[in-house]
């Protein structure tokens, strides 16, 4: 968990100086409302609950993204045809790039617990 502090504290420092935004970048799902829990003008911070068999639907990524899972779990990530399974847990960080729609990419939650995250994106 402090690692997933120290990153959060970094991009929130990094954050305090005002820069030209464009429109709201934040991360969008067809299946899974999320929250917004902090945004000004360099980032916006979202919060989103995974139940166990749900599936976010097929989406983009606008890249430049931080995610951090307060809770981990089974995911299962579709990208077309191919399927990946892995175990994310708990306190998890990672980088996500730029994903287009046409990737027909969406993950689900193929676990038994609610998989509870936080997306950082970063807002040019």
């Amino acid at each position: 968990m402090l690692r997933t502090a120290a990153a959060c504290a970094a991009f929130l420092f990094l954050s305090a100086h005002p820069i030209a935004t464009q429109q709201d970048r934040g991360q969008r799902y067809p299946n899974i409302a999320g929250e917004v829990v902090f945004e000004n003008d360099r980032v916006v911070v979202q919060r989103f609950v995974v139940q166990p068999g749900q599936w976010e639907g097929v989406h983009s990524h606008p890249g430049n993204q931080l995610y951090v899972h307060i809770k981990g779990g089974e995911w299962t990530v579709r990208d077309g045809a191919k399927r990946e399974t892995s175990i994310s847990p708990d306190g998890e960080v990672g980088w996500m790039n730029a994903v287009p729609l046409s990737q027909d990419h969406e993950s689900g939650n193929t676990g038994k617990t609610p998989i509870d995250f936080l997306w950082i994106t970063l807002k040019n």
